[in-house]
Parts: structure tokens; C-alpha cells; sequence
């Protein structure tokens, strides 16, 4: 039987802990960049003050720089109320980045540790700062100064940094190292432990150190006799290691590889197949809605969904029925959660279901919302503008139910067709649908729309302008100009809308 060794991942780490650290290291960039901060502008943040609304509460700064530079001028570099704009934006970036590198740390940590799993299943989730804490204790116990962990990849060729403690924590962005070469890391991997009491023994770099320390223990960690990485302890000064030293660090290594297969794979990747499962539904809801179109000889059909999730909660359909009446549909579910998205396809599924025999917009309505009130317990609210249409007369019929608007524009002006919101689909047992009659002549839009344009900031007043400026300009796309023209609105909530153009 081959064993092969697993394609080890990254372990990232945050902020250096103080008791992790036992010598001076570089200042981390976020400590750097609110010190060039109050070098340029002359202001640094009260750390005493309150946040009131998230905003930070300035102070002038006093440093070499500005007492030189503004001797004779008591104005800071920067005025008060822009630098405490530079500094809030910093702030919510700096917040951020930490955010992600505590984020990044723990999840590398988790999975790092399914690579050292063969054959082995445990309940016990290994974290970032078990790792850690194993080498701050190696460390401690063997008087040194540093400590990392590097695993090898899946080809053996390189040795990558997962872990450190008392190093800065851009080493785990360094590019991996050659094993070839590394003869401290290829001696622990025949020895077990390799104590190297002067790195520079000689005047030559013999040992290939992955720091640039004075002396330093390399262990090796394996799972079931196979090496699959590498402990380094590193100490500032020259030292002759006892054999006590090489005992903690054996059973520091031992440790390691144990904690590391101590996390089972399905508790790691249940989060990317569920990400995959609604990026399959997302696929699907994209791949179902109609593309824009000519339904009848002068008569163009278009419609949009844009949404902040993946999912959207929210349909368009259009038919030529076997009479020759054209109808549309606009739907949105009130919930705006996934849930919400199964919500809107059963009503699309009714729809579809009861739109092949003869039926007024009413009736349809009406035939939905018994299907969203027979098929489950729960709240399944959809907001529904169901329509019929004549393409030879340009008369139709509408019916509403919700929270869904629509509006007829041409070159001189536009009309509200449903403006009135009312109670959405499967409030009550009986719809409560409102029904409109509508003519719309040649040069005409009707554009029906879901409340997030509102909630936006583009109201009636605003999507009417637009569409008529389209009429104006005989643009037979008149929603792809609506969309540029609201390029800029915030995506809070998700926008739904359709169009019918009679050219």
C-alpha cells in the first residue's frame, strides 16, 4: 500500500499576542500607518474620548516632524474635520483587515489539520491558537526566542510557513522554500530532531536556516513515520542544547501531529458545499428567466433582477397565450431570505399551472394565492401584478396584489397604472387583489417595478423621467436605459422590474 502526504493549507495569524513575543520586532502595519498618519496630517486619535456614532475624536500630534516642519505655526497640517474623515475611512479599513487576518487564521488553522487526517475521525475542531500556544510552550521550555511551523506540500518539494510565535505575522505571506537545499529540515526528517548550537558555525550558512537567527532545534513532524513538516525553535544568541531540549521538542512535534488530525473534514468543507448548493439555485433562477424579446409584431418585452445575495426572491414571466392575448407577470416574495426565494418559485410554479385554460388576471390571482395557502403552514407572502393584453386593440387588464407598482410612460409624460399598494398574495384566504383597465397606445412603456427602487430613492417621479426620455430618444430598449441611468443607487434591497414597449 503507497501513502501519500496531503496538500498541507496556510495557517494565518492575527495580532501578536505580548506574551508570545520575547524580543523586539518590527511595528505591525497598522501601528506604522496611524504613526505616518499623525507624522503627515498633525492630528492622532484621543483613545480616552467615546465613540459617538462610530466617529473618532481627534487631538493635534506632536512629533519631530511637525515641531520642525510648523516651529513657527501653531495649524496642524491637516484640518480637524478632514482628518477626522481620513481617520474614520482608516479606521473601518484597519477594522477590517483584522477582521479577515483573525478569520484567516482560524479557518487555515482548520484546515491544516485535515491534511494530517488518515484514516482518523474526531469530533475535536484543532484552532489557530492550540497551534500557537504549542510552540509559545516549545519555545518557553527550550529558552528560545521564536518558533514557526512548516509543512511540506503535496509533491515534497517545498516547505511552507503555517505558524509562528514571536516572529511578525508577514512571514506566513513569504513564498515557500525549497527542502531541497534546507539541511537542517532534511536531518530532523532522518533524525527525528536536529539542535544546531551556532547557525554560523564555520562562517558558512551550512544549515540553510529559515531565519536569520543564531542558533536554533528543528524537529520533525510526522504522521504515521511519514515527515510531513517542520518545527523550528530559533534563540537570538549562540547556545549548547541539552538533551532535555531535544526531548520537549520531540514531544512538542508529537503534540503537533496529533492536534492537527484532530478535526473532521466534513465540519470544514459543510460551509464551501453550502455556498456551492446556493450558487446552484442562483444558476438556476438565472438560467429560468425569459430573455427579452418580441412577443407580437410591434411589441417588445424586457425585464431585470438585481439582488444584493446570491439568491433572488423575485421572478418575471411573459406568454403569448393559445387565444393570442399577451400576458405578463411580475412577482416578489416579501421575505427576503432563501426562504423567500422558495416562496416566489411555487408561486411561479402556480402560475405556470393555472395559466393554460382560460382565466382572467383575477382568477389567476386568485388560483395563486389558494396554491401559497394550501401548500404550507408558514407565511409564503408574494407580491403579484399579474396582466392580460390585446396586441391588435392595445387594451388590458392588470391585476395586483402587494407591494409591486407599475406606471405607463410616452414622450409627453406618464400615468400611474398601480400605485395603490395592497395586502400581498396569501394574507387571507381570499385575494384581495385590485384590478385596472389600461390602453396603451403606439410609443407607449408600461413599466411594472418591486418596492426596492423606492426604497433606493428612485420614486414614480424619477423611473417615469426616465422612461419618457427614452420614448423621446425612440429607444427600443427603454429598461436597459433605465438601468444606467439608476447606476449609481445603492443595492439595499432587491429591485425587480419589466417592461412593455408598443413601438
Amino acid at each position: 500500500m503507497t501513502k501519500t502526504i496531503p496538500n498541507y493549507l496556510r495557517i494565518h495569524r492575527g495580532i501578536e499576542r505580548s506574551e508570545s513575543i520575547n524580543h523586539d520586532q518590527p511595528k505591525n502595519l497598522v501601528t506604522n500607518f496611524w504613526n505616518s498618519y499623525s507624522e503627515a496630517t498633525g492630528w492622532r486619535i484621543d483613545p480616552r474620548a467615546s465613540r459617538k456614532n462610530d466617529t473618532l475624536e481627534m487631538l493635534p500630534a506632536v512629533t519631530s516632524e511637525t515641531i520642525n516642519e510648523c516651529e513657527h505655526d501653531d495649524t496642524p497640517v491637516l484640518g480637524r474635520i478632514a482628518a477626522t474623515r481620513l481617520a474614520n475611512a482608516a479606521s473601518k479599513l484597519t477594522e477590517q483587515l483584522l477582521r479577515t487576518q483573525e478569520c484567516l487564521r482560524q479557518r487555515e488553522a482548520e484546515l491544516a489539520s485535515t491534511a494530517a487526517m488518515i484514516g482518523v475521525e474526531y469530533e475535536v475542531k484543532v484552532t489557530a491558537d492550540q497551534i500557537e500556544q504549542s510552540l509559545a510552550d516549545a519555545m518557553k521550555a527550550c529558552k528560545c526566542d521564536a518558533a514557526a511551523l512548516y509543512m511540506l506540500d503535496e509533491d515534497t518539494r517545498y516547505l511552507k510557513t503555517r505558524s509562528v510565535v514571536g516572529l511578525p505575522a508577514e512571514r506566513l505571506e513569504s513564498p515557500p522554500r525549497e527542502l531541497r537545499g534546507s539541511r537542517g529540515d532534511l536531518e530532523a526528517m532522518v533524525q527525528d530532531v536536529v539542535t544546531i548550537d551556532d547557525m554560523l558555525a564555520g562562517s558558512i550558512d551550512t544549515w540553510n536556516s529559515p531565519e536569520p537567527f543564531a542558533a536554533g532545534i528543528c524537529v520533525a513532524i510526522q504522521v504515521d513515520d511519514i515527515p510531513v513538516g517542520t518545527l523550528w525553535l530559533f534563540r537570538e544568541t549562540t547556545a549548547e542544547f541539552s538533551d532535555a531540549d531535544s526531548a520537549v521538542a520531540r514531544l512538542v512535534a508529537t503534540n503537533l501531529s496529533l492536534m492537527l488530525r484532530q478535526s473532521p473534514q466534513a465540519d470544514i468543507f459543510d460551509k464551501s458545499n453550502s455556498n456551492q448548493s446556493v450558487q446552484e439555485i442562483a444558476q438556476w433562477q438565472y438560467e429560468s428567466l425569459p430573455a427579452g424579446s418580441t412577443l407580437a409584431d410591434g411589441w417588445r418585452v424586457d425585464g431585470m433582477i438585481e439582488s444584493p445575495e446570491s439568491w433572488a426572491t423575485g421572478w418575471h414571466h411573459w406568454d403569448v397565450l393559445p387565444d393570442g392575448t399577451l400576458m405578463l407577470a411580475i412577482a416578489e416574495a416579501a421575505d427576503p431570505t432563501a426562504k423567500g426565494a422558495m416562496h416566489a418559485t411555487v408561486a411561479r410554479t402556480a402560475l405556470a399551472a393555472h395559466s393554460g385554460y382560460r382565466h382572467t388576471p383575477a382568477q389567476l390571482i386568485q388560483r395563486v394565492s389558494d396554491t401559497l395557502w394550501q401548500t404550507n403552514t408558514g407565511e409564503q407572502l408574494v407580491s403579484l401584478i399579474y396582466a392580460h393584453l390585446d396586441p391588435e386593440s392595445g387594451d388590458g387588464v392588470v391585476a395586483s396584489a402587494g407591494t409591486i407598482s407599475a406606471l405607463i410612460s410616452s414622450r409627453y409624460g406618464y400615468r400611474p397604472l398601480v400605485g395603490n399598494l395592497s395586502d400581498p398574495l396569501n394574507t387571507s384566504m381570499d385575494s384581495k387583489a385590485t384590478n385596472h383597465e389600461f390602453h396603451l397606445l403606439q410609443g407607449e412603456t408600461l413599466l411594472a417595478y418591486s418596492k426596492g427602487f423606492s426604497v433606493a430613492g428612485a420614486d414614480q417621479m424619477i423611473l417615469g423621467g426616465h422612461i419618457q426620455t427614452a420614448m423621446q430618444l425612440e429607444d427600443r430598449s427603454p429598461l436597459a436605459m433605465l438601468r444606467r441611468k439608476l447606476i449609481d443607487l445603492p443595492l439595499a434591497q432587491e429591485r425587480g422590474a419589466l417592461t412593455l414597449l408598443r413601438s
